[in-house]
C-alpha cells in the first residue's frame, strides 16, 4: 500500500477525519502502516492526538514481536534475540564490556556500564569509590539486572540482583561504572515518579531515593534514602507467594500485588504458579503521601490497563472491547531457583502465544515493550 500513494479524495482526508480512523487503529504497527501510506496521511498521523497504543509483547527465543491487540506477529530487521530486559521502547542486551539498549522501532541506541562495573560511592570522607563486591575484580556473574529504567535523559536507574541481596545503582549513559545506595533493604521493585525514585520491599515498605550529581564527575548517586510508607496494614507478612509491582497511573503511585495461591511441581521440576482451578488474585493500593500509607483502590477506570512484568505499565485504552482484560501479566513469579515463566491475561482466551521457561536467576522469558509514539 505504501508503494502505491492514494489518488483522488483519499489522498486529502481532513485531519479530522484522519484522526478518527487513527483513533480506530489502536496497535502501534497499525498507525505506522498509516502513516506511511502517503505524505499527506504522514502529516495528520503526527497533528492526531491519539492515547497511547498498547505494548507489543516480545519473546526473548526467536526476537518475535506480538502486536496487541490482535496478537499479530512481527520481525524487526536487526533486532537480535536474547535481550537482558526490556524498559518502556528499549530492549537491553548484555554485551562483554557494557549493556547496549536498542529501540527497535526507530533503531535508536545507547550504551551502558556493564553490571560487573558496579561500585559503592565515596562515604564517611573517603575520596574514591570501591567494588560493590570484595576483591579487586568482580565476577562477571555477580549482578544480573532484574529491571532497568530511563528516568531522564541523563538519569539511568537499574534493580540488580546479586548474591546477597538486590541492588538499586544509577548512572548516566555513557559512563563507566554504576553507583549503588548504600544500606539499602532487599526491594522487589522501583518506580520513577514526580521526579524521585521509589522502591518497595517484600513487606510493602516505600522507600524514596534521593538523587544527587557528583560535581567533579556529573555520575548521579543516591544521596539519601527516606521512608514514604512504612507499613501497609492490609498486608499479610504470611503470604510469602506474591509479585509486587510499583506503577504509576493517572499521576498516581500503584503497588499492584498479585497473590500466588499455590506452588507445585509439574514434572521435570517445573513449578506452576497457581492452582488449575484457581485465578490470580489482583490488588490494588495508591500511596498516600500525606497520611503515609497505602489506600486500597477498587476501581481502574474503564479505560485504564495494566500491563504486569519486568517492566511495568499503566496504559490508556479506550478502545478495549473486554472489560475482563485489564491486568494483563507475564508470570515471573520465582520460588528458589527453579520457576516456570507462563504469559496469559486475565481473561481465559487470547491471541497471544502461551510461553515455557526455566531460568535460575529470574529472567523472564518475554517483556511488554512500550511503543515511544
Amino acid at each position: 500500500m505504501a508503494g502505491t500513494p492514494p489518488s483522488g479524495p483519499w489522498a486529502d482526508l481532513p485531519p479530522e477525519l484522519a484522526g478518527l480512523v487513527l483513533g480506530r487503529l489502536p496497535a502501534h504497527v497499525d498507525r505506522v502502516r498509516f502513516a506511511a501510506v502517503c505524505p499527506h496521511w504522514r502529516s495528520a498521523a503526527r497533528q492526531a492526538r491519539l492515547p497511547p497504543p498498547p505494548p507489543l509483547l516480545v519473546l526473548k527465543s526467536g526476537g518475535t514481536f506480538y502486536s496487541m491487540p490482535r496478537g499479530e506477529p512481527l520481525r524487526f530487521a536487526g533486532c537480535e534475540e536474547g535481550f537482558v530486559t526490556a524498559s518502556g521502547s528499549w530492549l537491553v542486551y548484555h554485551r562483554a564490556h557494557c549493556l547496549l539498549l536498542v529501540d527497535p522501532l526507530t533503531g535508536a541506541t545507547m550504551t551502558l556500564p556493564a553490571p560487573s562495573s558496579v561500585y559503592l560511592p565515596a562515604k564517611d570522607g573517603d575520596d574514591v569509590s570501591m567494588p560493590a563486591v570484595n576483591g579487586p575484580s568482580m565476577a562477571a556473574g555477580q549482578f544480573e539486572v532484574i529491571k532497568l529504567i530511563v528516568c531522564t535523559p541523563d538519569l539511568i536507574a537499574a534493580l540488580f540482583w546479586s548474591r546477597e541481596n538486590n541492588q538499586i545503582a544509577v548512572c548516566r549513559p555513557g559512563a563507566s561504572r554504576w553507583l549503588v545506595a548504600w544500606d539499602l533493604p532487599f526491594c522487589t521493585d522501583m518506580a520513577f515518579y514526580q521526579g524521585k525514585l521509589y522502591a518497595v520491599n517484600f513487606a510493602e515498605i516505600l522507600l524514596a531515593l534521593d538523587i544527587s550529581v557528583d560535581d567533579n564527575t556529573g555520575d548521579p548517586c543516591i544521596a539519601r534514602i527516606g521512608h514514604a510508607i512504612k507499613f501497609n496494614p492490609l498486608n499479610n507478612p504470611f503470604n510469602v507467594n506474591r509479585m509486587l509491582y510499583l506503577i504509576e497511573s493517572r499521576g498516581s503511585l500503584l503497588l499492584v500485588r498479585r497473590r500466588i495461591f499455590g506452588t507445585h511441581n509439574q514434572g521435570n521440576e517445573q513449578i506452576r504458579t497457581f492452582a488449575v482451578q484457581c485465578e490470580p488474585e489482583f490488588v490494588v493500593f495508591e500511596a498516600d503521601f500525606e497520611k503515609s500509607r497505602w489506600v486500597n483502590v477498587m476501581n481502574l477506570g474503564d479505560d485504564q490497563a495494566l500491563f504486569l512484568g519486568p517492566c511495568s505499565k499503566s496504559v490508556c485504552m479506550p478502545q478495549c472491547d473486554s472489560l475482563d482484560n485489564r491486568v494483563w501479566f507475564l508470570d515471573d513469579y520465582k520460588n528458589g531457583h527453579i520457576y516456570k515463566v507462563e504469559w496469559e491475561s486475565s481473561s481465559s482466551s487470547g491471541p497471544l502465544p502461551m510461553i515455557t521457561w526455566r531460568d535460575y536467576r529470574g529472567r523472564s522469558a518475554a517483556a511488554w515493550l512500550f511503543p515511544s509514539k
